[in-house]
């Protein structure tokens, strides 16, 4: 690996605050004063984090989280999947795990309002000002978050923002962001060039290469919810990990994706 290389590490769907997602191994409940204890989800879950990290070929450049580091309050269950429905206390504990990666900068891009809002309020700008991110606001502004960010490195040009079309069905799941792709393609007069589209939001990995572009659909640190079975199981297991871009002073890019092989399965019980 050239030492003039820079890198980028993405991260998204930490969902820190939900029974089925990541946390740190003592998240804190401040309203109830009381530290939780991670379930065996979590627990695997937080030692395939730190796995990841020190998978990574190199520190990085730039730490990328592609929206949602938190679960949010959970309306639509009452709370019913959350070690903690208060904000602060998820964003304190996805600043933990945020804190262990090594990195030279980092921004935060806005993922769903369902689970990064509430009213007016971004939570994802306050976390990103706890941490002292580096701001991004598409048409300038005070603001540290927006809802995509472009960014350049070694001249190779990157295209970030949470969302893309979702597909169950694994046949399928390169279509969305084909078409995203070929979408940034005819639009690069308006927003300029796009050697690589990362998305993420569907909790699955996806790579996709043509000539002179790559298209990248990020993994999750979440495992589904009751909300995700609404549509049956098939399709609903995440792939877990992160994802690293290494782009060499002459511009090549590799792309690394570190996706952690879990020691656990569901219960299977036999009569």
């Amino acid at each position: 690996m050239a030492k003039s290389s820079k890198s980028i590490v993405v991260v998204s769907d930490i969902h820190d605050g939900g029974s089925t997602a990541v946390c740190s191994e003592h998240p804190y409940n401040s309203e109830m004063d009381s530290e939780y204890k991670p379930n065996k989800l979590q627990r695997v879950l937080n030692r395939a984090w730190y796995d990841c990290i020190d998978d990574l070929t190199q520190k990085p450049t730039l730490l990328v989280v592609n929206g949602e580091p938190c679960d949010g309050g959970n309306p639509k269950q009452n709370g019913q999947q959350s070690w903690s429905t208060n904000i602060y206390d998820q964003l304190e504990d996805a600043s933990i795990l945020l804190g262990d990666i090594p990195y030279d900068n980092l921004m935060f891009i806005r993922g769903s309002g369902y689970h990064v809002q509430e009213k007016a309020t971004n939570f994802e700008e306050i976390i990103a000002n706890k941490m002292g991110a580096t701001g991004y606001k598409a048409y300038g502004g005070t603001g540290l978050t927006d809802y995509y960010a472009l960014v350049e490195l070694n001249g190779k040009h990157f295209n970030f923002t949470h969302h893309v079309g979702f597909n169950k069905w694994a046949a399928y799941r390169t279509t969305a962001l084909a078409r995203e792709m070929a979408g940034l393609t005819f639009d690069r007069d308006k927003i300029g060039r796009a050697d690589v589209v990362v998305r993420s939001h569907v909790h699955y990995f996806v790579h996709i290469e043509f000539v002179h572009t790559h298209g990248v659909c990020t993994p999750a640190w979440k495992f589904p919810d009751a909300h995700l079975f609404r549509g049956g199981v098939a399709g609903t297991t995440p792939d877990v990990g992160m994802v690293e871009f290494i782009i060499e002073s002459n511009g090549k890019i590799e792309v690394i994706k570190h996706i952690a092989e879990l020691d656990i399965k569901p219960l299977v019980r036999h009569f």
